[in-house]
């Protein structure tokens, strides 16, 4: 060839051939669905999961009304509704949105308006000509054949068809005259009648009305009882007001919708308006404030975290299965090479496949779980379009959460297609299958950054951790500075569980060394661990971060447990029950005791609480009001500034005036058994029987006697608790001190002669008694029934009984922690029967030696058995120790901290943790011995 010729073809410019992506594509489907076991493996891996998320998402998105849905619940058909929500003073403005959401402009009337200034009358301001439906609400007491029932009533024309939506009509017709009321089903069985009898209302008016049939609010359970009156039965029909001068009306304008700027003209009266035309199309005039609290932000977050965090998981162990499958189809790949196929089309030929098999699970779970998202909210759905306003299936929450499935299945496939480039072709052809060589450089990186990473982990977990208690403790809580020490604490742990995951190795290694002494299947299953680090390190380090996110929730509920056992303060003896009959004023107000008003109350109790005897206990009234009063207080000898709360010398309780929670009791020497629940000490007996008192608090008592302090004219503004104040009068009783373990709410007791020689105002105010359990909705609802019809003039005198029932600091966590453990051995199990049929599949070939020489069907089984304890062994005391370590640094204090704080201590729930740590193993093993193969395989011998 002339040089003329070689100099053209060296100066003709090179042509780069297209790359085949289409091929390349084509064989990755067909090697994806080549091994059929393998396929399913990895669809399930990434479907299962998606499937969860998608029937979470549709449930959950169904209890999110939208604007459509919100407005068919508040207006019905109607166009507006309005209301008073303050004084009818200019200067209040509302939301346009969130209606009932309300704030004065500043300096303006309606702020500086004192609290006690007349409210307006929503009724003044209805529109003129339009066609309006007053609704209000009213305590009733309706008496059918089954006795008299106490309940709210809804007063107004709800069965109105402008009102549909938001009531709706059952069964029978709208009343059309003054004397026919409707009922909820629930309250038609309550009463014992049926549609067409006759009921009588006995307060606070006294007519006879006629059933004529039942509806219900929409927004209420179905079971839910209540009546419907006509308007002006029980309220003004000009003011809305009942019998207390009290009105709470909500007037819907059939079709008239006030526009914004008319609603602007309500507000200066402290009228809020719900229009729908401004609602639709709201003005920007919004508040900030109205906007927050949306709750369907948080649930995105957490649905984003979690998924995080599962997509993780599949990637770990869809990419060991995706390498297992590349070992397994070396020689398919060495073909492809050694026919021309560069790195760049093999690598694509396994993305391909992962592509593939990630569009297939992402697709399959999708529409699986959306199935099981439909099925679960129409069988969960009971009616009440408050808490499932309707059935809602988020297509672009579903598209994403299919794209991290498609995501994962591709990330997964990527570490295989990296291995799939790096193989000996010639060795491949020949049929060898010897492991890599280690890389030695990558083996320096990882001596290097594994201790790196767990080191740097750990020290930011806690330095962080110190900075959230630092934050915490001062005045401002909100501050940008505690995400970033919050991210730490959460960022720290992952850095520590990379580093050991990058250990991993050296850690199988160690145990193979000490599987030696185990027996032969031991030695085989730990040296088979070693040796594959591809496909056991992925399942170790999903086993280890899985039992790390349960360790950490256990500890979590164990401190927080911790922490309210030490700040839990027993009112009583556990089991029994404690009432207050504290009489109240017009504005709700608790005014002191009256003895008649308790008299009373204790025998309408009574006819309810048959399980044992009422008591009556008397009590010093501690609450001082508006007008000025005389207050009676023990005094505290101990008084002292208090850095956190406590059960005994820093008891809130000490520092307190409720009357719910009298310091100074009167009784007999039953009653203190029965407060203190157990027999009183002969010391006790005989000082009550001598007219002494019993401090049952050491603050109360000083050289054998208690002081009792009096303070005049005093007003809810007063401090009458500082030790800077002199009482006005003291008295001092002789005392023995009696102190509880655990102490109680019971200061000082008496016998009601003790006081009335030392002229202690005790009078009768507290309900006592002992009841098996807490107090079932039935009895509330019979207890509220009973005081509602038998109460009479003292009705309004007391709210009603209010029982409080001593449980003691129940730990309510047993379900939480009983659902972390399942999730975590589901995940364990899953992941180890991935590992197991992973390293079936790998290691036939030595299945087939094994069998060739001999070997029993049982060691088989025996050495999945202990690859299962050992991957799950080692990953589950790992996760489980790391667990505790953002916990740790959570609670790290070296302060008291500063006054009132109470900080969460660090404890440690041992049984779960062992339950994790090596229960969880232990079952996984026994499974995987329970459902390994037992038939004898028959080995796949070959002619040499």
């Amino acid at each position: 060839m002339s040089a003329r010729r070689r100099r053209a073809d060296v100066d003709q410019p090179r042509v780069r051939t297209p790359f085949a992506l289409r091929p390349a594509l084509r064989l990755g489907r067909r090697l994806a669905f080549a091994k059929v076991g393998r396929a399913a493996l990895i669809v399930a891996l990434i479907g299962i999961p998606t499937a969860g998320f998608a029937a979470v998402s549709v449930v959950v998105q169904s209890t999110q009304p939208t604007t459509a849905e919100q407005l068919r619940y508040d207006l019905g058909h109607a166009a507006a509704q309005m209301r008073a929500m303050g004084p009818d003073l200019p200067g209040m403005r509302q939301d346009p949105v969130q209606w009932q959401y309300s704030e004065p402009a500043k300096d303006s009337p309606a702020e500086q308006a004192a609290g006690d200034v007349q409210v307006g009358n929503v009724l003044d301001h209805v529109p003129s000509g339009a066609v309006s439906i007053p609704v209000g609400s009213a305590s009733i007491v309706l008496s059918g054949p089954k006795g008299p029932i106490g309940l709210m009533a809804v007063e107004g024309a709800v069965w109105s068809k402008v009102l549909a939506g938001h009531w709706q009509v059952l069964e029978g017709t709208a009343p059309t005259d003054r004397d026919e009321l409707m009922v909820t089903p629930a309250t038609l069985t309550r009463l014992g009648a049926s549609i067409g009898d006759t009921v009588d209302l006995t307060d606070p008016v006294t007519k006879r009305f006629t059933i004529t049939g039942t509806m219900r609010d929409l927004g209420y359970d179905p079971d839910e009882q209540g009546v419907f009156l006509p308007w002006g039965t029980t309220l003004s029909p000009t003011t809305g007001e009942d019998e207390r001068g009290v009105s709470d009306v909500t007037v819907y304008l059939a079709s008239d919708a006030p526009t914004w700027s008319e609603i602007r003209q309500l507000n200066a009266h402290g009228i809020v308006v719900q229009s729908r035309p401004v609602v639709l199309d709201p003005p920007d005039e919004r508040f900030p404030a109205a906007q927050r609290g949306n709750q369907l932000g948080w649930y995105l977050g957490a649905m984003a975290l979690l998924g995080v965090f599962a997509m993780f998981e599949v990637a770990l162990l869809a990419g060991a299965a995706f390498l297992v499958g590349t070992r397994a189809d070396t020689r398919s790949y060495a073909i492809v090479t050694s026919v021309g196929g560069d790195r760049r089309f093999v690598r694509t030929i396994v993305a391909g496949s992962g592509l593939v098999l990630g569009v297939t699970g992402a697709v399959l779970g999708v529409a699986l779980g959306t199935g099981i998202g439909v099925l679960a909210f129409r069988l969960i759905d009971n009616g009440n379009v408050s808490t499932w306003p309707g059935l809602h299936v988020p297509g672009f929450l579903l598209l994403a959460i299919g794209a991290a499935g498609v995501l994962a299945g591709l990330v997964a496939a990527l570490v295989a297609a990296r291995a799939a480039t790096r193989i000996n072709v010639l060795a491949a052809l020949r049929g060898s299958l010897r492991p890599a060589p280690v890389n030695p450089r990558a083996e320096r990186r990882r001596r290097i950054w594994a201790p790196v990473l767990i080191v740097v982990g750990a020290l930011m977990t806690l330095a962080c951790g110190v900075g959230v208690l630092l934050l915490n403790d001062r005045p401002v809580q909100h501050d940008d500075f505690a995400w970033v020490v919050g991210a730490g604490v959460a960022i720290g742990p992952c850095l520590v569980q990379v580093g050991v995951a990058m250990c991993s190795p050296w850690l199988l290694a160690l145990v193979a060394r000490l599987s030696t002494r185990l027996g032969l299947s031991a030695r085989l299953a730990a040296r088979d661990a070693r040796r594959n680090p591809v496909r056991t390190v992925p399942v170790l380090a999903s086993v280890m971060s899985v039992v790390f996110v349960a360790s950490v929730a256990i500890t979590w509920s164990a401190s927080s447990h911790a922490q309210f056992v030490r700040d839990y303060e027993y009112r009583t003896a556990v089991g029994v029950a404690t009432a207050s009959v504290s009489v109240t004023d017009d504005q709700g107000n608790a005014t002191g005791y009256d003895a008649a008003l308790t008299a009373r109350a204790a025998k309408v109790v009574a006819g309810v609480l048959t399980h044992d005897r009422v008591r009556v206990l008397g009590a010093v009234s501690e609450q001082a009001g508006e007008a000025p009063s005389t207050v009676t207080l023990p005094h505290d000898w101990r008084k002292r500034e208090c850095p956190s709360n406590d059960t005994t010398s820093c008891s809130m309780y000490l520092q307190s005036q409720d009357d719910a929670t009298p310091h100074i009791w009167t009784g007999t020497l039953d009653d203190y058994a029965l407060l203190t629940g157990h027999r009183p000490s002969a010391t006790v007996r005989d000082a009550l029987a001598s007219g002494k008192a019993v401090s049952l608090w050491p603050e109360y008592a000083h050289d054998g006697a208690v002081q009792i302090d009096t303070f005049h004219d005093q007003t809810w503004k007063s401090m009458t608790t500082t030790s800077g104040d002199r009482p006005d009068a003291t008295t001092t009783i002789p005392a023995v001190l009696d102190v509880q373990s655990p102490r109680i709410q019971v200061g000082v007791f008496m016998t009601r002669e003790t006081a009335e020689r030392y002229r202690v105002p005790a009078v009768d105010g507290m309900l006592v008694t002992t009841q098996p359990t807490e107090l079932t909705p039935t009895q509330w609802d019979e207890l509220s029934s009973a005081w509602q019809s038998q109460g009479g003039l003292d009705r309004d005198r007391w709210g009603g009984p209010t029982f409080m029932y001593e449980t003691g600091p129940v730990d309510a966590q047993g379900v939480v922690k009983a659902l972390v453990l399942a999730l975590a051995a589901a995940v364990t199990i899953g992941a180890t029967a991935v590992a197991i049929g992973l390293a079936r599949s790998d290691g036939r070939r030595d299945d087939e030696v094994l069998d060739s020489v001999g070997a029993a069907p049982v060691l088989r089984r025996r050495v999945s058995a202990w690859q299962a304890a050992i991957l799950t062994t080692v990953g589950a005391v790992i996760g489980t120790l790391l667990g505790l370590l953002p916990i740790r640094a959570l609670t790290l204090r070296f302060t008291a901290g500063p006054i009132g704080a109470s900080h969460m201590p660090f404890v440690a729930d041992w049984p779960f943790l062992a339950l994790l740590a090596v229960g969880l193993p232990v079952l996984v093993t026994v499974g995987t011995w329970l459902t390994a193969g037992r038939s004898r395989r028959v080995a796949v011998r070959r002619a040499l």
